[in-house]
């Protein structure tokens, strides 16, 4: 996910909504939206390259976490991969389910948002950082977690409009697809927005998901929508 943005206790109905588009190389294989096959209780895509995920939910636990990369520096091979970072956070199990700031470094540059007990930001760019989230409307992309990023924040004024305004938390989606500027959708034929995914858990721990898929050119490719309940 290269931008994201999550309201966090501030919607009366929907305590948690996550929102984002995932912008990625086209050649990248990935597996749409789905429950995980492998009895982890995760509820998500995956990316059939490295294994992990960049964005999902924990069903058993109700559990999210997002990631982005952070741009600026050259990706590192040897180092641990983001996908599994989340993988192992989604979980609660494995060497990074509960990371220490000292592990942050471990990866490639990345900000996350984790939401369980509470709601936490991660990121190793420009130092490692892990910060608990007050309430409220917050916004994450491909930039340092210092630096002014016009993506995040027209997303994050999106949803905060949206909620504000009483309206479902999926009209957000086509406000995702907006490609003038800043644009939060890239219609690219080698790299481009890959998925639009929403996540909205409601205070009686029921989950909706849709993840919007595309081709190269921003080309439609399928949505999942699915419906569960945590537990």
């Amino acid at each position: 996910m290269c931008v994201v943005a999550l309201a966090w206790q501030v919607h009366p109905r929907w305590p948690l909504i996550l929102i984002g588009n995932r912008d990625e190389f086209h050649a990248r294989p990935a597996a749409p939206l789905a429950e995980w096959d492998d009895g982890s209780g995760i509820v998500a895509g995956r990316d059939l390259q490295a294994g992990g995920t960049w964005l999902g939910i924990h069903r058993p636990s109700g559990r999210a976490v997002v990631v982005t990369n952070v741009r600026g520096a050259m990706p590192d091979p040897a180092k641990e991969s983001r996908g599994a970072l989340v993988s192992d956070m989604l979980r609660g199990q494995g060497r990074f389910a509960d990371p220490a700031a000292e592990d942050l470094p471990r990866f490639n540059a990345f900000n996350l948002f984790a939401v369980g007990d509470g709601a936490r930001l991660l990121t190793n760019r420009p130092v490692p950082l892990i910060m608990p989230l007050e309430p409220g409307v917050h916004a994450l992309a491909n930039e340092p977690v210092d630096a002014p990023c016009p993506r995040a924040e027209r997303l994050r004024l999106a949803l905060e409009a949206t909620i504000a305004a009483g309206a479902a938390p999926e009209t957000l989606l086509d406000t995702l697809t907006a490609e003038d500027d800043p644009a939060l959708f890239l219609r690219g034929d080698v790299y481009g927005t890959r998925a639009s995914t929403l996540v909205a858990i409601s205070a009686e721990g029921d989950v909706r998901m849709i993840e919007r898929r595309y081709e190269k050119g921003g080309r439609p490719a399928g949505t999942t929508a699915l419906e569960f309940r945590i537990g």
